[in-house]
């Protein structure tokens, strides 16, 4: 089942400082981006719409949450219901290895972008604290009760990853809850059925400031070891698509990257864009939701190796999958240059 978000960027945008084609009366160039979830690692594409950057390039750009996960979102790609698919590149990755080849045009967020979270009296009996060691701080999940948002999910996957990097079997020393998403690890958590859960911002950052929820890992500064430097937000699209559109592919990276710089240069503007995906978030969560993951963005779309490297050995690690595909053919930095002298 998925969720649809129809955004009708001219609404949000001011016409007078509109230059595309689009002001000129043309039609705009339809895309609809899939995504399997919805939260702070996806910024760029929201503030873009909010500030109506899309919109400037002559795009009109549709946002479809895929309730069902990654998968569910890179198939519809695939299958052409859906143009780009934004969200961790393991999953693309994936399915090249299978014949079903996207590539990677684009880099959003270059830190694992969900978090792990306990409660406060769990992480007080454990006795952490932010600057215990990364080990001990894994080693911690033993005989927890972590709800993640499905299984095989890449909340599912991080939390088996971190419990082995602590010395445990994610099979017998604790127990991970596929839950469903926010809302119901919110719950789940405030009437204490489970000990924690991990999800992304803002819903971890709820946690942490209204019900004093410890975050295990900064992983959006690479605090965690093994993911440090792990690319986590990227935007693709089939290769038959890329090649035909390359144009177009190059206003999507200009539109994403202006609000990368957008959300730097004029914060108080960008985080007031994102109010049409998160109405009821106080401010207090906002800031520091925003303040938290912000580092994890870069400073430009430009992919890098290392990156798309940790996705090949985080696949190995949790689902012992192992990718032939050099790491170097599975991603392109042409359209990042080509608008490049343009922002």
């Amino acid at each position: 089942m998925l969720s649809r978000r129809r955004v009708l960027a001219a609404a949000l945008a001011a016409p007078a400082i509109l230059q595309s084609s689009v002001a000129f009366g043309q039609l705009a160039r339809k895309i609809v981006i899939a995504q399997p979830s919805a939260g702070f690692i996806y910024l760029p594409v929201y503030v873009a719409l909010g500030l109506g950057l899309f919109r400037q390039e002559g795009l009109d750009v549709e946002i479809v949450v895929f309730d069902k996960g990654a998968s569910a979102a890179l198939t519809a790609v695939i299958g052409g219901d859906a143009t780009l698919y934004v969200g961790l590149p393991a999953i693309p990755l994936q399915a090249r290895a299978k014949g079903r080849r996207t590539t990677i045009f684009g880099s959003l967020f270059n830190q694992c972008g969900s978090e792990i979270v306990l409660r406060p009296e769990v992480a007080e009996k454990a006795k952490l604290v932010s600057s215990s060691p990364p080990t001990e701080k894994a080693a911690s999940l033993r005989d927890l009760k972590i709800a993640v948002a499905g299984a095989g999910s890449i909340t599912d996957l991080l939390v088996r990853h971190v419990a082995k990097f602590g010395g445990l079997d994610p099979e017998r020393h604790l127990t991970i809850i596929p839950i469903g998403g926010g809302p119901n690890m919110l719950a789940a958590f405030a009437q204490r059925k489970i000990d924690g859960y991990c999800l992304s911002a803002p819903t971890s950052t709820i946690g942490a400031v209204t019900m004093g929820a410890f975050n295990l890992f900064d992983f959006s500064r690479g605090e965690y070891p093994p993911l440090r430097n792990f690319l986590y937000t990227a935007v693709s699209a089939r290769d038959e698509w890329l090649a035909s559109n390359d144009e177009t592919a190059t206003q999507i990276v200009r539109a994403l990257w202006r609000a990368q710089i957008a959300m730097r240069a004029r914060p108080d503007e960008a985080k007031a864009s994102l109010r049409n995906w998160f109405p009821r978030l106080e401010a207090p969560v906002l800031q520091r939701a925003w303040d938290g993951i912000l580092p994890g963005f870069g400073s430009s779309l430009e992919t890098q190796a290392e990156g798309v490297q940790r996705n090949y050995e985080f696949l190995s690690e949790v689902r012992g999958t192992a990718i032939s595909s050099p790491v170097n053919e599975t991603f392109t930095n042409a359209f990042v240059e080509a608008c490049r002298s343009t922002l």
